[in-house]
Order: C-alpha cells, then sequence, then structure tokens
C-alpha cells in the first residue's frame, strides 16, 4: 500500500492543535500533521508521502499533477482509492477527486513519462465522505473490515489532531456493518465504497 497526501490539513482540520497553541505557525502544525501521518502509516504498514499544498482553499498547477501522476505510475497500483465527486462542505476534496482521475489518465498514457512504464487501467473507488447523505453518495461496493478493525482504530487513535474522528469512524464502522450482513453474515464492522471503473468479469 502506498498514501499520497496532497496537503497536511494544516489550516482546516487541524483545530485541535490552533486551539491547544495560540502562538503556533502554519509551518509547525503542518508539522505535527506530517508526525501524525507517518505514525499512521506505520502502523498500517504502508509507505506514505507527502506533495504539501495548502489547503483550504487548495489548487493544483499543472505541474503538481504530474508529479502525482509519476507517483502513481512509479508505484503501479492495482486499486486507488479517493475522494468522491462532490463534498459540500469541504471544496478541496472535490478538488482532490479531480486531480487524482487526471493525474490516473496521465499516469496511463505512455508518452508522460516514457522512462517509466505505464500503468494499467487501474480500479478506482471513492471512499464515504464525512457527511454521505449531503453529498449524495451512493455506495455499491461494502468491504467487511471486521478482521482489521483494530489495526484502523489504532491508526486513527494516531492521528490525534483528530481524536473525534475514531468515535464518529467506529460508530459508522459498526451501522455499515449491520447493514452488510444483509448481504454477507459474520460482519461486524464495514466499510462503504463508490466504484468508479466498471466492473467487468464472467459473473455478477
Amino acid at each position: 500500500m502506498k498514501v499520497i497526501c496532497l496537503s497536511f490539513g494544516q489550516r482546516g482540520e487541524s483545530e485541535s492543535i490552533w486551539q491547544a497553541h495560540p502562538t503556533i505557525t502554519e509551518d509547525e502544525v503542518a508539522e505535527s500533521r506530517k508526525a501524525e501521518s507517518q505514525a499512521a502509516a506505520q502502523i498500517l504498514g504502508c509507505d506514505i508521502s507527502f506533495i504539501g499544498l495548502q489547503d483550504h482553499y487548495m489548487e493544483l498547477s499543472k505541474a503538481e499533477i504530474m508529479r502525482l501522476a509519476k507517483e502513481i505510475r512509479m508505484f503501479q497500483p492495482d486499486i486507488v482509492l479517493t475522494h468522491s465527486a462532490y463534498d459540500p462542505f469541504n471544496p478541496d476534496h472535490d478538488i482532490t477527486h479531480k486531480a487524482v482521475l487526471a493525474a490516473l489518465r496521465s499516469a496511463n498514457v505512455i508518452g508522460t513519462f516514457p522512462d517509466i512504464p505505464k500503468t494499467k487501467q487501474v480500479e478506482i473507488f471513492c471512499f464515504e465522505p464525512d457527511q454521505p447523505d449531503i453529498s449524495g453518495f451512493m455506495a455499491d461496493v461494502f468491504i467487511d473490515i471486521s478482521d482489521v478493525w483494530d489495526i484502523k482504530h489504532n491508526a486513527m487513535e494516531a492521528v490525534r489532531s483528530q481524536a473525534f474522528m475514531v468515535q464518529t469512524y467506529g460508530l459508522r464502522a459498526e451501522f455499515r456493518g449491520t447493514l452488510s450482513t444483509r448481504f454477507k453474515s459474520g460482519v461486524n464492522r464495514a466499510e462503504f465504497f463508490k466504484r468508479i471503473t466498471p466492473y467487468c468479469g464472467l459473473t455478477f
């Protein structure tokens, strides 16, 4: 696994840090968020890299999208998870969604980085936004995370600046697990996703 962070979220998603340290600088908040992300990645057992864009309002230049495309191309993923296309409360998430799709396309065409093998057509999924109902999120993939819940929980706890998310996503995982039992027995916790690339197979 590899995580690519476009931004540290030092402006809009670090309220607890700003409140606890009124004289802290934006760069110091970014360093704190970076350390949290690295700790979470270590628990998950994945590599992590940072683009370092400013959040709220986040913008990507062509050069930054191509940098993301190169990261993708060097990793050669089979599956990519990203933000959903619409989040009325955080336009940075919408921008991320579009940037990832643009970068994936650039990573998939042979002429962008001729010295690096192009990616195959990867499977793309959007993870559930913070406010799925208001964001019009319609999940069509349910993933049973019962066996790995402890790992996810520990990784979320490492992100101390967003400690409230541990309870929020813990309760959601339980509820999603309950909904999933209609289709698969024994699911205690689950995550919901929206597939972007169509399923192609011999059976449904």
